[in-house]
């Protein structure tokens, strides 16, 4: 008798994990738009640990810009920028609790890279689009 209910356990386990393999992904707590002179994008904040995202351009005048946006669980900050005075880098983190104490409140800009980064909870981005952006497959190890 034990030895079918360890093997009947076995099968539960079993089963629970390939179940839980073909879960829907973790929903973001946010979106990020991030805006440049010529175009604009949605990142979803990462539901585990941070990521960074690399965004380089060619501004008008011919110069090659570089921002490095940093995301986290909970909101976005600017972790390096080509520009010269760094005021983007200086403005610290936007999270989804500190919107409304900061003078920017979603926002983080650059102005010489003419970049703006706006946080917005999966409520306001609805409001927004309609809809939320997809967001991308991870791939599986």
């Amino acid at each position: 008798m034990k030895k079918i209910i360890l093997l009947l356990a076995l099968v539960m386990a079993l089963a629970f994990g390939a179940l839980a393999e073909d879960a829907e992904p973790a929903m973001p707590a946010g979106y990020v738009l991030v805006s440049t002179a010529t175009q604009s994008g949605w990142l979803p904040l990462p539901t585990e640990g941070d990521s960074v995202f690399p965004l380089s351009q060619v501004l008008p005048d011919g110069t090659q810009a570089l921002n490095v946006i940093h995301l986290m669980p909970d909101g976005v900050y600017m972790e390096d920028s080509t520009c010269k005075n760094h005021d983007c880098v200086g403005e610290g983190e936007v999270t989804l609790e500190n919107i409304p104490e900061r003078v920017l409140g979603n926002m983080i800009i650059c102005l010489p890279n003419q970049v703006v980064l706006q946080l917005y909870t999966p409520e306001e981005t609805m409001a927004i689009l309609g809809e939320l952006p997809e967001i991308p497959e991870r791939e599986k190890p």
